[in-house]
């Protein structure tokens, strides 16, 4: 049997076990929940809403028409909690009946429901005489009808809560005799399997893992060279015995591969030796060939090193090196063109850096000179514009010195008028004050009769009206010295208001006096500002030359730097040619270039360049 089939039918058989452990769980789990739901729903949720219907009853309604009666809840609260307890009780009791019921349990709802009928009026008496707060009729209520309307309702709500534990207990019962069931099957299951998967374990490793270890070190030992050894289970009929019979393959294929190697190492070495000697003659020959050609070519590179070009090289070379001489010749030939031409340049090529650098020099000294002249304009403009500015900042100053004075005056102006208007409500306070301290003397005169007279009553009254009377002596002497202090205080009012109209005087004459300066500052801050303007516009304009003057000098100094840079690019290039020429002049070229002119005398190359402003020259500028 192949070890796939082996594999996959041990396998299938441990899928179609778990499969069958899975149902039998599921099947497990299922009756549980059926139980479960059937202990909590059908009869732990029942049992509770019975219980709350008999609390509703027993608690709610009598409780509250005892409190009710006894007074500890007003009529109204009472029959509130009473209406709210009779509305859950019918949903409550509706809810029950809507869920699964025994026949029993059908058979005690059905009582309980025409007890419930049959109490309702009774209770619906309560409510009237709660609602109509009628004391007498709810003690006798209390007293007579209370308990024989409840007490039937409790007694069938306490045989269902009864019943519904009863069959909650025989639901669990039935319930743990599955799981017992359930629990043996799952057992029987988990032995099952176990029992498998210990054949299933034994079989892959007697019957695949130790065979595939064996040849796996075979197959190392085949790596590593080694043939000498006996495959094993090439007898099986499955895969084992497959790969078994592959490495067999592979150890004869290697037998044979180490044959072949040593064959083909023999006529290795024999072709080794022919190529050798084959190899020593050829390289024989080549070397002859070699010395002729590289002694004519050491020929002619000798005289190429010496400067001649005219030479040829005309006695023939090996077939193999003739193509060399023939190159060789040909770049001597264009070599001597390339240089008979360049001296022929540089000759052209000095005669035109030499004018060069004879115009150059001209220029520069004339460039230093305009340097220096547009340097002195440059330096005096900056001068004028310093002393326009200055002049400028100086109007400025005086004309806002004369726009503080203008405004001072105009403020000292407002401020003596302010004086002049605080005199006069002074002066008006004061006449208001006098006519008050009038007023106060009259009041003082009035109040002195009023002692008098009130002294003349005491002494009238006796011995009863001394302390009368000796009160009414204070008043009048308080009354005395009020008139006093009035006439006094008078006195320096009169004073007073002399003084003001003195000040009041004085102080309209300084702002009049003040008035004519403000008008003649302003008279001066006009003429300031028309100076102060002109002197900007002076400014302005002179700014404007001085920054004209001054590109035009930076202008020349840069072009005077260039014609420096120029004049020395052309004296480097005058030398340069000479190096030129005096190098092609150890050449033998066949027929000489024409010879240069002599160099002329260049003037001026060792002057330093101009920097900045600092070369200031007394020189005119008619050269231009």
């Amino acid at each position: 049997m192949q070890i796939s089939t082996k594999l996959g039918a041990v396998t299938l058989f441990l899928t179609l076990l778990l499969a069958g452990a899975i149902s039998s769980t599921y099947l497990v789990l299922n009756t549980m929940s059926a139980s479960m739901n059937t202990i909590v729903i059908d009869r732990l949720i029942p049992a509770a809403h019975l219980k709350k219907v008999g609390d509703l009853y027993a608690v709610n309604i009598v409780d509250t028409a005892h409190k009710v009666r006894s007074g500890a809840l007003s009529w109204e609260e009472g029959h509130r909690l009473n209406t709210e307890a009779v509305a859950t009780i019918q949903k409550l009791w509706s809810d029950y009946t809507a869920t699964y019921l025994t026949d029993e349990e059908r058979a005690l709802a059905s009582q309980m429901t025409a007890e419930m009928q049959k109490q309702a009026d009774s209770i619906g008496q309560l409510l009237a005489i709660m609602k109509a707060q009628d004391k007498a009729a709810l003690d006798t209520y209390v007293e007579t009808r209370l308990y024989p309307t409840i007490d039937p309702i409790g007694t069938y709500v306490a045989s269902l809560i009864d019943l519904q534990t009863r069959v909650g207990e025989e639901e669990f019962a039935k319930a743990s005799a599955s799981k017992q069931f359930n629990l043996v099957l799952l057992a029987v299951f988990g032995i099952v399997a176990l029992a498998v998967s210990a054949l299933s374990f034994w079989i892959i490793i007697a019957g695949v893992s130790r065979p595939l270890t064996a040849i796996t070190t075979i197959m190392q030992s085949l790596a590593g060279g080694m043939t000498d050894f006996t495959v094993p289970f090439r007898t099986r009929k499955d895969e084992i015995g497959s790969i078994a019979g592959a490495v067999e393959i592979f150890r004869q294929s290697a037998i044979e591969k180490r044959m072949l190697e040593k064959e083909a190492e023999a006529a290795r070495l024999q072709a080794e030796a022919d190529r050798v000697r084959l190899q020593e003659e050829a390289e024989a020959a080549a070397q002859q060939r070699l010395r002729e050609a590289t002694s004519g070519l050491a020929g002619g590179l000798r005289r190429l090193a010496a400067g001649d070009l005219t030479f040829q090289l005309t006695e023939p070379f090996a077939p193999d090196f003739e193509e060399l001489r023939n190159d060789l010749n040909a770049a001597v030939d264009q070599l001597g063109e390339a240089l008979r031409a360049v001296a022929q340049s540089v000759d052209e090529m000095d005669t035109g850096t030499r004018e060069i650098s004879t115009g150059a020099d001209s220029l520069s000294r004339r460039t230093e000179q305009q340097a220096a002249s547009l340097e002195q304009t440059a330096a005096a403009l900056d001068e004028i514009t310093a002393n326009v500015t200055n002049s400028t900042r100086r109007a400025e100053e005086a004309r806002a010195v004369a726009a503080e004075a203008n405004g001072a005056a105009t403020h000292s102006g407002g401020v003596v008028a302010d004086a002049v208007n605080a005199m006069q409500r002074i002066e008006q306070s004061s006449q208001q004050i006098s006519s008050i301290i009038g007023v106060i003397d009259e009041i003082a005169f009035q109040t002195n009769l009023l002692a008098l007279n009130a002294g003349v009553e005491a002494a009238r009254a006796g011995e009863a009206g001394k302390g009368f009377a000796v009160v009414a002596q204070e008043v009048r002497e308080l009354a005395q010295r009020s008139a006093q202090a009035a006439k006094e205080i008078k006195g320096l009012i009169r004073n007073s208001e002399a003084e003001v109209k003195s000040g009041v005087t004085l102080v309209s004459e300084t702002g009049d006096a003040l008035q004519a300066i403000g008008s003649h500052v302003a008279t001066i801050n006009q003429h300031m500002e028309a100076i102060a303007v002109s002197a900007r516009e002076q400014s302005v304009g002179l700014s404007e030359i001085n920054t004209a003057v001054n590109q035009m000098d930076q202008t020349t100094q840069q072009n005077a730097a260039m014609v420096e840079e120029t004049n020395a690019a052309s004296a480097t290039l005058v030398a340069q040619a000479e190096k030129l020429r005096s190098l092609i002049g150890r050449f033998t070229l066949g027929h000489q270039a024409r010879q240069a002119q002599p160099a002329p005398q260049r003037m001026g190359l060792s002057r330093p360049r101009i920097a900045g402003n600092t070369a200031l020259k007394a020189e005119s500028w008619e050269e231009f």
